[in-house]
């Protein structure tokens, strides 16, 4: 133990696995060291504090697994609900004493691993050393985090078992479960809707809307928000840039000489129709690389399509295709099978790609077997059909493969550009030997199809970029705009200088994207800084261009005000002054001469429950359903405001399902159905029992 307490003080994670006791060695020692904190936080939840340094740790380690799919924020909320969950759980399960033991986090690392191929020995046992292995190569810190998290969810799942087990159902439950799904009522009614009566007739008051919203402060508590508008100028390149990049790429036309600074030598650029290495010349000269491939005709962008009119030898261009501006020389017009139908027979040897591990064989000798089957199979189809046929059954020297078609414009990039090359170059049922970076591959082309003109054009591209002077001119003009804009009319000044404002309205302190430009963390902070104030303006850089921004709302954490409110909240109030306007008119307690009176149609609903308490042509009607199911046969309801409209309704039919010796079975499916909602139901109400203070806007 004396050496065990050298390592914690240390901070070093000693991975020694030989068995089962040391994997819990290992744990303990992660299990059991601690940290000192760092004066700064991520956030409180409680007492528990949410440490920036291993919060960030967890951020980039949850940014790395989850790539380009994940933003940063992203992790970052990911990681903030894992750790506020954890922090609300763990209190309770401190509070309930509930421990796992360093035996049993090892035993489920242990499980974690051991399915794994990487980690099995021959005999399938768990290897031990390979195990060792990863943990040396993983960081420390990850694999702390890892073994803390397995730790934390191995007594989370203790608390969340004992929390289920005391979940219970009792026969009264049970009963009551089948009497709400099984009881039925049949009943006429009357519906009035509430769109009879025009919003315009109903008048929701300022006050009532803040009457409501003091009431029901709950439903109406709010994030701070801003709202901003901005506009976006585009750091594109001018006509001129344009036509400068066009004089460049005219220049490959013709023999250039210039000298070369370091030497003080000449050196000559020859015209693109002269040179004797087109793949080298294009590398030299353009920011695209080289493509050695056919394109079909019919694939060529719109911009290009002209050079198909063109004979090999001839240039196109230069012209502008998307990003790019262009000049291409023709290589080779030919017609391809845009289809290949093949099978082959492959030979591997060690050190070709993707070769089993078994194979000793060298490629010489590959290279015998393969020569040796070609010249027995030559070109007759009969002899290739027979070892084709031998080897997919006999994989010792050779592997048979029946590959299918082969779409040149489609799938044919996924094959070795030898194998492709072979496809395309042959005719149909030709016999060839090739050799490809996966072995010596006796090729078969059984059919084709889909004959396509095809163009092969070595291109020089040049990136389309604003020119400095260009950038120049664009950053003073922006300038201008940000100084006008502070005290100007800001949609009529983006009028004027030929760019559209876009306004984004409830933006939220950890949202990160905005329209047209995409993720952009800085405006928003910059939006959400204490320093600033109503009308403020800002100018931003972006990949995109400057982008000019004005602060148009400023909205504090709290309830919502009227205003925002009133979008949800006088639709409520409307339809409750409507109901109660339909209920004034009805004067009867008859359904037929209700609805003679209101304009409206009797109609009968059959056998609803209250389990779905939906009525046939209306929808859900809860509060209509369960008055139903107060009635007595042949009573009449008074007036009802439903969910679509007021109701009067009268009962024709009691159907009560007959009693059950025992409701067991119900009042399990009670218990089940509670305990799966237990664990997020639980989680909520523990975070609403808490203080929580969020921090995240500050770092991220």
């Amino acid at each position: 133990m004396a050496i065990l307490g050298k390592i914690r003080n240390q901070g070093v994670i000693l991975i020694l696995v030989i068995a089962l006791a040391l994997f819990a060695f290992i744990i303990q020692g992660v299990l059991t060291s601690s940290g000192q904190k760092q004066s700064d936080a991520v956030g409180y939840v409680g007492d528990t504090e949410i440490d920036r340094e291993n919060f960030a740790r967890k951020v980039e380690n949850a940014s790395q697994r989850g790539g380009a799919n994940v933003s940063q924020v992203q992790a970052v909320n990911s990681v903030w609900e894992q750790e506020v969950r954890n922090a609300v759980l763990d209190q309770q399960i401190k509070a309930a004493g509930i421990q796992v033991t360093d035996e049993r986090v090892a035993e489920i690392v242990k499980a974690n691993y051991k399915s794994n191929p990487q980690f099995q020995n021959e005999d399938g046992s768990f290897s031990e050393a390979a195990f060792k292995a990863e943990v040396d190569r993983i960081d420390p810190s990850v694999w702390n985090d890892y073994v803390l998290d397995i730790a934390a969810n191995a007594r989370q799942e203790q608390f969340f078992n004992l929390l289920k087990s005391g979940l219970i159902a009792t026969n009264v439950d049970g009963e009551m479960e089948y009497r709400m799904e099984n009881d039925m009522r049949s009943f006429t009614f009357v519906n009035i809707p509430y769109n009879t009566i025009a919003d315009g007739l109903v008048e929701v008051t300022k006050s009532e809307i803040d009457a409501y919203v003091d009431q029901h402060k709950d439903q109406f508590k709010v994030e701070a928000q801003r709202d901003i508008e901005f506009v976006l100028f585009e750091d594109n390149a001018s006509p001129a840039d344009k036509e400068a990049l066009k004089t460049d790429l005219n220049k490959l036309l013709t023999t250039q000489t210039q000298r070369n600074l370091s030497t003080n030598k000449d050196y000559t650029i020859p015209a693109i129709t002269d040179a004797t290495n087109l793949e080298a010349y294009v590398s030299q000269n353009s920011d695209l690389p080289y493509n050695n491939r056919y394109t079909m005709v019919s694939n060529l962008p719109a911009a290009a399509m002209a050079v198909t009119s063109l004979e090999k030898g001839q240039t196109f261009g230069p012209y502008e295709d998307g990003e790019y501006m262009k000049l291409s020389l023709i290589e080779n017009k030919k017609v391809i099978n845009d289809s290949v139908q093949n099978r082959r027979i492959v030979i591997d040897y060690a050190g070709a790609q993707r070769t089993a591990s078994s194979v000793t064989r060298n490629k010489e000798a590959a290279k015998k077997i393969a020569d040796s089957i070609f010249n027995i199979i030559g070109q007759n189809k009969a002899s290739f059909d027979s070892k084709f046929d031998y080897f997919k059954e006999n994989k010792e020297v050779a592997n048979s493969q029946d590959i299918g078609w082969v779409i040149y414009s489609g799938n044919a990039r996924n094959y070795s550009p030898k194998f492709t090359e072979f496809l395309y170059e042959n005719d149909k049922e030709t016999i060839g030997v090739v050799e490809t970076v996966f072995g010596y591959q006796i090729i078969r082309i059984d059919d084709v199809a889909a004959a396509k003109d095809a163009i092969k054009l070595a291109t020089v591209s040049k990136k389309i970029l604003a020119s400095k002077q260009t950038g120049k001119d664009l950053y003073t003009k922006t300038v201008k705009f940000q100084q006008a804009a502070k005290s100007g009319d800001f949609i009529a000044l983006a009028k004027e200088n030929g760019v559209t404002p876009t306004p984004v309205k409830n933006l939220k302190t950890l949202d990160e994207t905005l329209p047209t430009i995409g993720k952009n963390r800085s405006i928003v902070k910059w939006a959400f800084n204490e320093e600033r104030s109503l009308g403020d303006v800002d100018r931003f850089e972006t990949s995109k261009g400057y982008v000019i921004v004005k602060i148009t709302k400023k909205s504090e954490a709290g309830n919502m005000s009227s205003e925002e409110a009133s979008s949800k909240v006088a639709p409520i109030l409307r339809k409750k002054k409507k109901a109660q306007l339909i209920m004034d008119k009805i004067n009867s307690k008859d359904i037929a001469e209700i609805a003679t009176n209101q304009g409206q149609t009797t109609k009968t609903a059959s056998t609803v429950n209250r389990k779905n308490p939906t009525i046939p042509g209306v929808g859900e009607e809860p509060l209509v359903v369960g008055t139903a199911f107060g009635l007595a046969q042949g009573a009449t309801s008074k007036p009802i405001a439903g969910v679509d409209g007021v109701f009067v309704i009268k009962v024709i039919a009691i159907e009560n399902a007959p009693d059950l010796q025992s409701y067991a079975a119900n009042a399990n499916t009670i218990a089940i159905q509670s305990a799966n909602q237990s664990t997020s139901q639980l989680v909520e109400a523990l975070k609403k029992s808490v203080e929580i203070e969020d921090n995240r806007t500050v770092f991220y």
